[in-house]
């Protein structure tokens, strides 16, 4: 299956990206804005609709292999937090921006790759998923 060692690989991370979507719209909330700002469709569709791409990238991978990897979801977070990086969608956790002053050499999409690629990977590696 070209899509997942499921059927339905596309389709089961729908239900957990919303609420994934739903709890970052909150912590949003917490950190000062405003519940009617935060909580707007665009908001939760960036959230929600992030989550789901990061899942769902990892299903020709785990085809391919046919097992769940860690490397998936270091792979799956790298790709999409470089690619919002070099947009300008997202920022660099982690990484003060003096890192680059000083570095002109290193391109910040590669740094954001292994910064959102490390995070992924600790979380999945936490889950207890294998390399």
């Amino acid at each position: 299956d070209l899509w997942g060692t499921n059927n339905n690989a596309l389709t089961s991370p729908i239900v957990p990206s919303a609420v994934a979507g739903v709890l970052f719209c909150g912590i949003d909330v917490l950190q000062g804005m405003s519940a009617a700002q935060a909580f707007r469709p665009s908001t939760f569709a960036w959230y929600a609709g992030g989550f789901y791409v990061y899942n769902a990238m990892q299903c020709p991978m785990e085809a391919i292999h046919g097992r769940q990897s860690n490397w998936h979801n270091i792979l799956s977070a790298g790709t999409l937090g470089a690619v919002a990086v070099q947009r300008g969608i997202f920022g660099i956790p982690f990484v003060s921006p003096y890192f680059f002053f000083q570095n002109p050499q290193i391109p910040p999409p590669a740094v954001a790759f292994v910064v959102y690629g490390g995070i992924a990977g600790l979380l999945s590696g936490l889950q207890g998923k294998p390399f």
